[in-house]
């Protein structure tokens, strides 16, 4: 046996250059996941999971989605050099699986409804403030907020766990709040509106109803009266 290639911790059928089949797979794993970063790219601080903040989550989603963009169209003008990637290969690139489908895809997906939390996620100029959008003041803003923000309307509740606000306690909500607030009392208004318009259909129907039932009384009335008048005029013709 060569000494080269031989000694204590060297098997027979492995030379010390070579490595076990699974460090061969995470190698290969790796070189290709390093190898779609680059062709598509990716700016490194997208890439990878871990806990970071709602702004930069959601620039991972929209990475994902110009990615997913640049290798169909590269793979449909033929000028994808390496292997064609799968949809999970890609999410893997900026955050885990589950994570993507529990969060990034189920709410992220909504904000293209509302312009105003889109502007502000992407951080663009003349984008609405903090309070503005949220209705509230915090230091950082989490996907629970913007469960909330979405489930709420676009506006958040003020709560006691709430680590700045803008106005003093019990004074209510945010300018956003406050818009929002008298939208939705515009819109009870409306239904009120409606329930009354139906109201007055409904006497409408009784009162035709009525005049109805009463005109076929006075029909009936005369009908009898008629036969009546017959009757008497057969009785006198037969004596």
């Amino acid at each position: 046996m060569d000494p080269a290639t031989s000694g204590p911790d060297t098997q027979p059928g492995h030379t010390s250059a070579s490595l076990p089949p699974q460090y061969e797979a995470v190698q290969t794993v790796s070189s290709f996941r390093q190898q779609l970063i680059s062709l598509l790219g990716i700016p490194n601080h997208l890439t990878g999971s871990g806990d970071v903040s709602l702004k930069v989550a959601y620039q991972k989603y929209i990475g994902y989605l110009e990615a997913c963009q640049t290798v169909d169209r590269m793979v449909a003008e033929k000028t994808w050099s390496i292997k064609q990637p799968t949809r999970t290969d890609l999410i893997g690139l900026f955050v885990s699986k589950s994570f993507f489908h529990s969060h990034y895809k189920c709410h992220f997906s909504k904000v293209a409804d509302h312009q105003e939390m889109k502007d502000w996620l992407e951080s663009k100029p003349g984008c609405p403030s903090d309070v503005e959008i949220w209705g509230v003041q915090k230091q950082s803003y989490t996907f629970k907020d913007l469960i909330g923000w979405l489930d709420n309307g676009g506006t958040l509740e003020l709560e006691s766990d709430y680590e700045e606000e803008l106005e003093p306690k019990g004074k209510g909500k945010g300018k956003k709040g406050k818009e929002k607030e008298k939208e939705k009392e515009k819109e009870k208004e409306k239904e009120k509106e409606k329930e009354k318009e139906k109201e007055k259909e409904k006497e409408k129907e009784k009162e035709k109803g009525k005049g109805k039932a009463r005109k076929r009384g006075k029909d009936e009335d005369k009908e009898m009266k008629k036969d009546k008048k017959k009757k008497r005029e057969q009785a006198r013709r037969a004596k």
